[in-house]
C-alpha cells in the first residue's frame, strides 16, 4: 500500500523491482541511461573510494531518472570489493568461473548504495556493506553451479545469485539480506514512510 506521492525505480534490475514489488509498493520503472564507466573513471581520478564511487553511481541514476518526473526516484548501485579491489559484473561465463575460483574460501564485501532524488536533487543516501563468505569450493563444484545457473549469473557482480542456487556456495553472510540482493530495503522503506510516500 502506498501514499499519494509517486515512486519511481531508476534501474534495469529485475531483482530490485521484485524487492519493491514484494514489499507492496506501487512504482514506475525507468532505465536511467547513465554512462557508468565514465562515472567510475571520473570518480577514480578524483581519488574517490569504493563507497563514494558506488554512491556517485546511485545518485547519477536517481537524478537521471528524476528528469521530468515528479515524486521520489530511487537509484541504486552495487560494487563487489575483494582484497581491496573493485569488481564489475563478469562479461563471460569463463570470467564468472575465474571470479568464483578466485574468491572461494574467502570473504568479500558488497558495497550497496541507494539514493533518492526529488525535484532535481538527491535528498537521501544510504550505504550498506554486507560481508559474504564463500565456502571452500572445488573447480568441479563451481562448474556444476555455473552449468545449472546459466548465463543469468552474468547480471551479478559476484557471479552468483544468492536468492537461487547460489545460496549453496556460501558458508555465511553478515549483514542485510536485501542489500546483498542489490537494494537496502529497510532503510529505504523507513525513509519513504517518514516522507509520507507509503502508508506503513
Amino acid at each position: 500500500m502506498t501514499g499519494n506521492l509517486k515512486i519511481t525505480l531508476a534501474s534495469g534490475s529485475a531483482i530490485r523491482a521484485d524487492i519493491l514489488r514484494a514489499a507492496g509498493l506501487d512504482f514506475d520503472i525507468v532505465r536511467p541511461g547513465v554512462d557508468e564507466d565514465a562515472i567510475k573513471q571520473q570518480a577514480a581520478k578524483s581519488g574517490a573510494d569504493l563507497e563514494e564511487i558506488a554512491m556517485s553511481l546511485a545518485q547519477a541514476k536517481a537524478l537521471a531518472g528524476a528528469q521530468g518526473r515528479e515524486g521520489f526516484v530511487i537509484g541504486a548501485d552495487q560494487i563487489l570489493e575483494f582484497e581491496g579491489r573493485a569488481h564489475d559484473k563478469p562479461a563471460t561465463m569463463a570470467a564468472a568461473r575465474a571470479r568464483l575460483l578466485e574468491m572461494q574460501g574467502a570473504a568479500h564485501t558488497l558495497i550497496n548504495a541507494v539514493a533518492v532524488a526529488r525535484d532535481g536533487a538527491v535528498i537521501w543516501r544510504h550505504i550498506d556493506r554486507p560481508a559474504l563468505y564463500l565456502r571452500a569450493l572445488s573447480a568441479v563444484e563451481i562448474d556444476a553451479y555455473l552449468a545449472a545457473a546459466g548465463e543469468e549469473i552474468l547480471a551479478s557482480v559476484g557471479a552468483y545469485q544468492i536468492e537461487k542456487r547460489g545460496a549453496r556456495l556460501f558458508e555465511k553472510i553478515e549483514g542485510d539480506h536485501f542489500a546483498v540482493l542489490g537494494l537496502s530495503l529497510f532503510p529505504l522503506l523507513d525513509f519513504l514512510r517518514q516522507e509520507g510516500a507509503i502508508d506503513f
